[in-house]
């Protein structure tokens, strides 16, 4: 997920890093150093134009034919092997007599590239396999090695810290960016603080994984998120019935994480403050890139204030239309209740749609009943998004990536079915995990995730593992989505034969802009609370005692218009505390970036291929050309500033809000008239 600062970062942070879906990066087992500047050129091909047709009953894939991938068994990381020649390598340390000595601090980072590439190897499988099998052992064996990577962290970022210090006049600009990033990193001499805050980590992510809630009338009969829960809140129309499974998951969950969750971050924060950061908030800003904590707060504030207009006329709208679905139910001038918006979270409201299309005349094709129809296989699924990234130019799958892969939730164990990719950093070995079902959102969901997979593949085969990883945190997110919007487009959703070309007019235009609105532009106020919420949390600014859980719903109106289903307590409940990314301790500006990132990289595409008006109808499936000027930025991986690998595709060096508002700039003006001639009113304080 993060650079070369997660590498030498002790448990206490890195912890969080290898259970979600950018753990970006690749280490092919013998690049060597000098290879820090190797970009290949690349090569047009003719724009391919071809439709694109599925027949299920030859699809020449392990689900139909019931075959596995050829792949060695034996080609993994072995470690034992790995932890005992590393154990070797770290008596070689070379001698230090200059560290402003550019040689040195070359054949220091030699050195120090062939250890901690071993220790992310070794820790990516190991987290890979608690994830895909919860279970004590495997909790175990992840505490171990963190315990024993803590002796190498320790040595080696002071030295990055003289490193960095000591090399500010160089000319070399890869030596200071590399050194300037590992001395980001932090360590702690107190190993029972880390083993401590090891099992608090796990037991988090094991209260998200097993929290089930049972029914009322049959407390025997019990569920877990995924897939009933998830689902109950996404079909379910009957008002109590969600209000059940809301509170169910947030008191089985949430309350639960509560007392684990304000013990381990008590841990990080002192830990951080150790090693000289203001508080733990400090330390995940300082990884975008984006300048201190007040330019960085002030450019992600400015990006929200200038995307409220937009969200505020789908927030009345919205509003009024579920005040007619459920009256008497709230106020139809105030904030609309969590439960009701379609999702667990309320922080996509798309599975709403049906209820709240705005030309019941033009209903959006149906992608669920379409793959029902065509007797997709789940790996079908994922043979589909594979083919719109080869059809660009970018990469198949690996035969690791189809062997090792987790597509299915078993039935045998617990697993952490939260969707993520992996890049277990060792011969082509990229995975992801989805407890995948034959839907529109798996569909959508399968290009994600494979999105990061080609990074990781792009930036693998042209960066040294110092550059292994995304242009800032929000870059791989983006790059997901980006490909996640082309994959249900109109257009290209017309390609694949899942729509009639005749069916697409206005009315089918806008609402596909009002269902793609509910998933990306109501997700903004979301993605920007919850690290505002936590950033309170790790300043102190937040009683605990008297506005835990009151100042996450405070911060959830303010913003977002969105309220609480039932009322709750502060003195038991912690509703930020059932959402994944908490428990997990992921920050998640990364995503509410990603989101500003994914439309200019969509806008930027578009207008290569010289769309410039209805950005919604563009379809790059097949341009090579569009597909080298993208894979290009993505090989870039993070060897320069992110603002200048984004200009590299986008001619742009800022982010930009005006790429989302362009992009729904027919809807925001039908939401405008609809409101006004409906009477609905804008606002909710």
């Amino acid at each position: 997920m993060k650079n070369c600062i997660i590498i030498v970062s002790l448990l206490f942070i890195s912890s969080f890093e290898f259970s979600t879906s950018y753990q970006k990066r690749n280490h092919h087992f013998d690049r060597r150093f000098e290879q820090l500047l190797d970009i290949l050129k690349l090569h047009l091909t003719d724009d391919f134009d071809e439709p694109i047709t599925f027949d299920a009953n030859n699809d020449n894939n392990p689900d139909s034919l019931n075959i596995e991938p050829q792949v060695d068994p034996n080609d993994r990381v072995n470690v034992e092997l790995w932890n005992r020649l590393n154990a070797e390598d770290e008596k070689t340390m070379p001698t230090i007599t200059d560290y402003s000595d550019e040689v040195t601090a070359t054949a220091w980072l030699k050195w120090y590239f062939r250890i901690a590439q071993r220790h992310h190897q070794v820790s990516a499988h190991l987290h890979w396999n608690y994830e895909t099998n919860i279970t004590e052992e495997n909790q175990k064996l992840m505490t171990a090695q963190s315990l024993l990577q803590s002796p190498f962290s320790h040595k080696v970022v002071p030295i990055a810290k003289e490193f960095n210090e000591n090399l500010k006049e160089s000319e070399n600009g890869d030596l200071k960016r590399i050194f300037g990033r590992l001395a980001t990193g932090v360590v702690s001499d107190n190993m029972v603080e880390l083993k401590k805050a090891s099992k608090l980590h796990a037991k988090l992510e094991n209260i998200y994984a097993v929290a089930k809630v049972c029914e009322s009338s049959d407390p025997g009969k019990c569920y877990a998120l995924a897939p009933y829960l998830e689902r109950v809140m996404q079909v379910e129309k009957d008002y109590d019935r969600l209000t059940w499974a809301w509170k169910g998951w947030h008191d089985e969950c949430g309350n639960k994480v509560r007392p684990v969750y304000l013990s381990y971050i008590d841990l990080l924060n002192k830990n951080i403050k150790e090693n000289g950061y203001t508080d733990l908030s400090e330390y995940w800003i300082k990884d975008y890139e984006m300048g201190g904590v007040v330019e960085f707060e002030g450019t992600i504030d400015q990006l929200l204030k200038d995307i409220m207009p937009l969200y505020e006329q789908l927030h009345a709208y919205v509003r009024g239309r579920l005040c007619s679905m459920y009256p008497n139910r709230f106020s139809c001038n105030g904030p609309i209740p969590a439960h009701i918006l379609g999702n667990m979270w309320a922080q996509t409201w798309h599975d709403r749609f049906d209820d709240l299309i705005p030309y019941p005349d033009a209903p959006l094709v149906n992608i669920t009943e379409v793959l029902t129809k065509k007797k997709f296989t789940t790996h079908q699924m994922y043979t589909t998004s594979e083919s719109f990234f080869t059809s660009i130019g970018l990469y198949p799958m690996t035969p690791k990536f189809w062997a090792r892969s987790l597509f299915t939730k078993p039935t045998d164990r617990d697993v952490v079915c939260h969707p993520s990719a992996s890049d277990m950093g060792y011969h082509d070995d990229y995975r992801v995990k989805i407890c995948t079902e034959i839907d529109d959102d798996y569909f959508y969901t399968i290009h994600h995730e494979m999105g990061h997979v080609e990074y990781y593949m792009a930036y693998g085969e042209k960066q040294p593992f110092a550059y292994r990883d995304g242009a800032n945190s929000g870059f791989h997110e983006a790059i997901g989505d980006t490909i996640g919007m082309y994959a249900i487009s109109p257009s290209h959703l017309i390609r694949l034969g899942f729509l009639d070309e005749e069916a697409v007019n206005q009315h089918y235009e806008i609402n596909f802009l009002f269902r793609l609105a509910l998933q990306k532009v109501a997700f903004l106020p979301f993605g920007y609370i919850m690290d505002k919420y936590r950033f309170l949390l790790f300043r102190g600014q937040i009683d605990r005692e008297y506005e835990l859980n009151s100042q996450w719903w405070a911060l959830r109106v303010e913003y977002g218009g969105v309220m609480a289903a039932v009322d709750r307590s502060d003195k038991v409940n912690f509703d930020a505390g059932a959402k994944y990314h908490i428990p997990s301790n992921v920050p998640y500006l990364r995503y509410f970036i990603a989101h500003i990132l994914q439309f200019q990289f969509y806008r930027a595409m578009c207008r290569l291929q010289g769309v410039t008006e209805r950005l919604h109808m563009c379809d790059i499936y097949g341009n090579k050309f569009v597909g080298a000027r993208f894979k290009k930025m993505l090989a870039m991986g993070s060897s320069k500033s992110w603002q200048d690998i984004l200009k590299v595709l986008t001619d742009e060096d800022r982010l930009e809000s005006k790429a989302i508002l362009d992009f729904f700039e027919p809807l925001h003006t039908w939401l405008k008239a609809e409101n006004l001639a409906r009477g609905y009113p804008v606002g909710w304080m």
